[in-house]
Order: structure tokens, then C-alpha cells, then sequence
């Protein structure tokens, strides 16, 4: 930096001395010609040293303004574009543009020969001669100057000029860089060729809390190897330090400080692992009453349920009679589209393994599995223990469990339920969970792919806002990919949108195909086991996905069969437990929905009232 521009503030100090830094100005700055030569070009008159000087500011600072909105163009670009582009073609197409990013963007996005844009520059910038007319100054001596400077004399350096090619001369060969835009992947195709990937199953784990969750998965992860054996120590040690040396597999999963000293899950624990025939991903939900939404969060994600009961005397009980998480976590995850049921009874070892004790828990969950809508064939009860390890990942050989059970241990049960079939055809949808800002990377986004497929490069748009964005990568399982498809979990980079217009509950969608979003829509409701009737003008919260938003049962339509789905009686006044009913819903901001024929997982809704669920079911017509 020029001494000139250290001292250009301090106006008002001795005028000789501003005098002098006129006529003997640093050289640091590039400039054709040298300030003591150049101030003799044209006749100053009789003007004021010190208001030269002030005008040879403004055109300086007036030069910085256009050089940082310049910047500022250029930064816009460069969020949404990827570092394959060239930045020397960005900063001509915003010269050409005059700093209008979309029309550079379009410019750039569209491929045109750098050669083609640098030809239109060097026509704007030459001037239309003919037009000027003969503008020399009168009281003007055009100086004549050699090559070798004179002796005694510096040699004063010239700006470095921008170097044009005209439309006559060969233009200089510019290599391809590296576009962001789709890649040319066929998704489908290599989808249907896979045959030797695993497929991937989403499995929520949920239960009463203090049933032994996280224990038994933490467990199970350390059996499979995916716990190094120093983390295992640290997680004993420090465990032990706190007197709480049980919770050591616990702390596999709860990583909070939080949750470790209070001794219960939270929020949903997610992780991934391999068995035999099966990619998993892992999702723990939170037992506990006052964390049921975020359970709602985890198990509106899954595929496959794990209902983990404690069957030591009176903490099966306390879980199952009124009051319990059991109860209202099976029907959460049947009102949430889930399939398939795996009953863990876990602390066996606690009851000796008994099998009375394993049959009367079975004999009880049953009937109240199968009343909620679950099939027969699709629940299955295994007897384990957490703790010990017992029935997990091998078929255990206690000889207490061997003398009457002759079943599949939790894995083999787990490889043998077949994963759901995917709609990798319809257009993409990505539910976000989670929205932070990687210091390397920028916006990032976490959720997972309920439809479709996306690929780096693919323009997006963020629903119901309608913001525009970009993908510019994409990581799953800590891995960098291409593209990503229904059913996985993944982190998605954005570019070209701020962090203020990206919320969890928003949906990711194609500009082509947006999903809709709306205040009002009707929805058939199962009513549980509830104290108050609803009424006309009921508020609940709704429970949509991620999203929890305050809302109203603004009319009661009709009441329905059960089973068959026939009307029984329009415009009810009011709904009682166990009833199916149409009813019509409004939300205070708008929402993104799918009817439930189209997307099963989009398409179903909770509305709980005052810590309670009263109600779920499926939308049937958006309004």
C-alpha cells in the first residue's frame, strides 16, 4: 500500500507538505504514467493543490466501490457455483453484465466459448472514435517519450493492460474445466443392476424409558466391531468415575452431557452398521414422556420398529397400564406407516430366564399389537439382555435360554424382515432434519430421501418457501458421493441461499416438481384412548415429520367404520376415543404435504394435545 493512501485522512495538516505528496507521489500504485510527469499533461491553471487533491480521491474511492461490488458479485457466484468454473470467465461475464449475477450466471451455466465473451468485451471497450471529434485540450503539449528513460531518472513502471483478442486473430485455446452441473448418471440403471449391495433398512428403536434402549444398541455395536476397543475403555472408565458403570454401552449412543447425567435418551440417536445381509441405519428415539416429539421425529424416518420392553416384575407393568410410553409408541410408529415389529424383551437375566415370564409379556402385548393394526406375521419376539450381551448378535448359549428357546437371535431377526420398496422414480423429496453451516464447506443440510434421487449439480428448490438453491455435494456415511437415492440419510451442501430461508420441516424438492404446501387439508384420524371429546375448533399440536406446528380441527366431516370405511354419520359433534373420523384441518403457517396414496410417509400426521396423543391418520385431500 501506497504511503499516499496511509496519509490521504489528514487533511488539514500543513499545506506545503500536501503540496509536495501531489508532486512527488509514491509509484507503488500501478498507473501508466508517473503523477510528476502526468500532473504536466494538462494546463491546471491557477488550481488549488489541495482540491487536486481531493479529486484524485474521489476517483480513487469511487474506483474501490466498483472494485467491491465487483467482489461482492463475484463471492454470489462463487456460492453458487463450484471451484471447476473458471473464476477469469466469471469476472468477465459480470463485466460484460455490468455485475448483474444472474445474467453472468446464465452466461457461464451456459457454456459459450470463453473466446466469444472476450471478443464482446474488447468491442465494448473500444471507443466509438468517430463520435469524439477533436477534443485535445488547447492549452495541451503532448510530451514525447523514448524507451530509455533519461539519465538521472527512474524508470517508472506501466500498468499491466488488459489483453484483448479482436475477432480477427486466432484466439488463444481455453481448457474445459469442470462445470457444476448434473452429471450425466443413470441412477435408475445402476439401481437395477445392484447385486451385490446390501439393502438399507431404517430401523427406529423405542420403548418406556429405562427399558434398556441405548444399552442394548451400544452393546450390539461394540459385538460388531464398530466400537474400538479404546473408545469402549473410555466409556468404562469415565462411566465408573460417575458411579454409574452400568451406563457404559449406553454412552455408545447418549453423547451429551445432558443425557449422561441425567441417565436417559434424549434426542434420536442415529448411526450406521452392517450385518450379514443388511445395511442399518440406526435411529434411538427417547423413551421418555417429555421427549415425545423428538421420538416422533426418529420413528417417522424408519422402516422397521424395535419395541424394546424390561421384563422385570412391575417395570413391564409400568410401562404397558395407563401412563406408559409402550402403549403410545405403538401406535406412534403404526400411525407412521411402520410395517414391521420386533418385540426385544430385554434383562432376561434378570427373571433367570424364565419362559413364564417371557409368555405372559408376549400373551399381553399381543392382543393390544394386533388391535392397533400390526399383522401377526409381521411381529416377532425375542428374548435378550442388553447387559450381558446374551441373544444379540449370535444365538446365545445360556442353557437356561437354550432349554426352551430355539429362535433367532436379534440380527438374524433383523436380516430376515424384508426391506420396503422404494419410489425411486418419482420426483425427489428430502425431509430436512437438521440445518448448520460447515466452516469448510457452507450451508449443509441432514435428512433423509423419502422419494427419488438427487445428484450433485442438480438445482433444487426449498419448499414452502420457494427459495432457490443448488446441490454442490453430498455425504453419506461420512463419505463423499455423486448422487443419493430413496431411503438414505445423507448431508447435502447447498449454494446460492442464505441459512435465515432453510428451517428443519422444510422439504427438498425439483423446481419442475415442487410438492405442495398448504394451510388446510382433511385427513381420516384414528382417535385414541382420550379423557376430552373433540369437538369442532379442537387445537392440537400437528406432528408432521419433523415439522410440530400449532393447529386446529376446524370442522368434523364424518365418522367411519373401521373396517370397512363406511360413512356412519356426517357432521358428528364431536369424536370419542376409538373412533375413525374425516375431519378437516388448519395449520396458523403452511405446510408441505403428500397425499397418503401417493407417499405413505408424507401423507400421515399426529396431533397431540396437552403432552397426550390424541390422534393420527392419513391425508386424504389437500385443500
Amino acid at each position: 500500500m501506497s504511503r499516499h493512501r496511509l496519509v490521504r485522512n489528514y487533511i488539514g495538516a500543513d499545506s506545503e507538505y500536501y503540496e509536495d505528496e501531489v508532486l512527488g507521489r509514491s509509484v507503488d500504485d500501478e498507473s501508466p504514467l508517473s503523477p510528476s510527469l502526468s500532473q504536466f499533461i494538462y494546463s491546471r491553471g491557477s488550481e488549488n493543490p489541495r482540491d487536486r487533491l481531493n479529486s484524485v480521491d474521489c476517483v480513487q474511492e469511487g474506483e474501490e466501490e466498483e472494485e467491491e461490488v465487483e467482489n461482492d458479485a463475484l463471492h454470489q457466484m462463487s456460492e453458487i457455483l463450484d471451484m471447476g468454473f473458471d473464476m477469469d470467465e466469471c469476472r468477465d461475464a459480470l463485466l460484460q453484465y455490468d455485475n448483474d449475477v444472474n445474467r453472468a450466471l446464465n452466461h457461464v451455466m451456459s457454456g459459450e466459448p470463453r473466446e466469444t465473451l472476450t471478443n464482446t468485451l474488447h468491442n465494448r471497450l473500444q471507443p466509438d472514435r468517430s463520435s469524439l471529434g477533436d477534443r485535445t485540450p488547447t492549452n495541451c503539449r503532448t510530451p514525447v517519450r523514448s524507451n530509455t528513460p533519461k539519465s538521472g531518472s527512474p524508470q517508472i513502471p506501466r500498468r499491466q493492460q488488459l489483453q484483448t483478442t479482436p475477432s480477427s486473430a486466432t484466439p488463444t485455446t481455453t481448457p474445459k474445466v469442470k462445470k457444476s452441473r448434473p452429471k450425466d448418471i443413470d441412477v435408475l440403471g445402476i439401481l437395477k443392476s445392484r447385486t451385490d449391495d446390501k439393502p438399507l433398512i431404517n430401523v427406529a428403536v423405542v420403548g418406556h424409558v429405562d427399558a434398556g434402549k441405548s444399552t442394548m444398541m451400544g452393546h450390539l455395536l461394540c459385538l460388531l466391531g464398530n466400537i474400538s476397543k479404546k473408545e469402549q475403555h473410555k466409556h468404562k472408565t469415565e462411566s465408573s468415575k460417575m458411579g454409574k458403570g452400568s451406563f457404559r454401552f449406553a454412552w455408545v449412543l447418549d453423547e451429551t452431557e445432558e443425557e449422561r447425567e441425567r441417565g436417559v435418551t434424549i434426542d434420536v440417536a442415529q448411526t450406521r452398521f452392517e450385518t450379514p445381509k443388511r445395511t442399518v441405519n440406526l435411529l434411538d428415539a427417547p423413551g421418555h414422556k417429555d421427549f415425545v416429539p423428538n421420538m416422533i421425529r426418529g420413528a417417522s424416518q424408519a422402516d422397521i420398529a424395535i419395541l424394546v420392553v424390561d421384563a422385570t416384575p412391575g417395570e413391564f407393568e409400568a410401562g404397558f397400564d395407563a401412563g406408559g410410553q409402550t402403549r403410545e409408541h405403538v401406535l406412534l410408529v403404526r400411525s407412521l406407516g411402520v410395517q414391521s415389529l420386533v418385540v426385544a424383551v430385554n434383562k432376561m437375566e434378570r427373571v433367570g430366564w424364565e419362559e413364564k415370564r417371557f409368555r405372559d409379556i408376549e400373551e399381553q402385548l399381543i392382543g393390544f399389537i394386533r388391535g392397533v393394526g400390526f399383522k401377526t406375521s409381521e411381529v416377532v419376539f425375542v428374548p435378550v439382555s442388553g447387559l450381558e450381551g446374551d441373544n444379540l448378535t449370535e444365538r446365545s448359549d445360556n442353557g437356561a435360554l437354550q432349554a426352551w428357546y430355539s429362535g433367532k437371535s436379534l440380527i438374524e431377526v433383523i436380516d430376515e424382515i424384508e426391506p420396503p420398496s422404494r419410489n425411486y422414480d418419482k420426483p425427489f423429496r428430502l425431509v430436512i432434519t437438521d440445518v448448520f453451516k460447515h466452516p469448510q464447506l457452507g450451508l449443509s443440510v441432514a435428512g433423509k430421501v423419502e422419494q427419488g434421487y438427487v445428484i450433485v449439480g442438480t438445482p433444487l428448490v426449498v419448499m414452502p418457501g420457494g427459495d432457490g438453491t443448488m446441490v454442490k455435494s453430498i455425504t453419506v456415511d461420512d463419505k463423499n458421493v455423486d448422487y443419493v437415492v430413496a431411503g438414505e440419510h445423507c448431508i447435502l451442501v447447498l449454494g446460492g441461499i442464505d441459512q435465515s430461508k432453510v428451517f428443519n420441516g422444510n422439504v427438498l424438492c425439483e423446481p419442475h416438481a415442487k410438492i405442495r404446501s398448504t394451510y388446510k387439508f382433511k385427513a381420516r384420524i384414528l382417535v385414541f384412548n382420550i379423557d376430552l371429546p373433540i369437538t369442532k375448533g379442537f387445537p392440537v399440536d400437528l406432528h408432521y415429520q419433523t415439522v410440530n406446528e400449532p393447529a386446529v380441527i376446524s370442522r368434523l366431516i364424518s365418522t367411519h367404520n373401521k373396517s370397512t370405511g363406511e360413512v356412519i354419520k356426517n357432521k358428528p359433534r364431536c369424536l370419542t376415543k376409538n373412533q375413525v373420523a374425516l375431519v378437516e384441518v388448519k395449520c396458523e403457517r403452511p405446510i408441505c404435504l403428500e397425499l397418503s396414496k401417493d407417499n405413505k410417509s408424507l401423507g400421515r400426521i399426529t396431533c397431540r394435545y396437552g403432552g397426550n396423543t390424541m390422534a393420527a391418520g392419513m391425508v386424504i385431500e389437500i385443500t
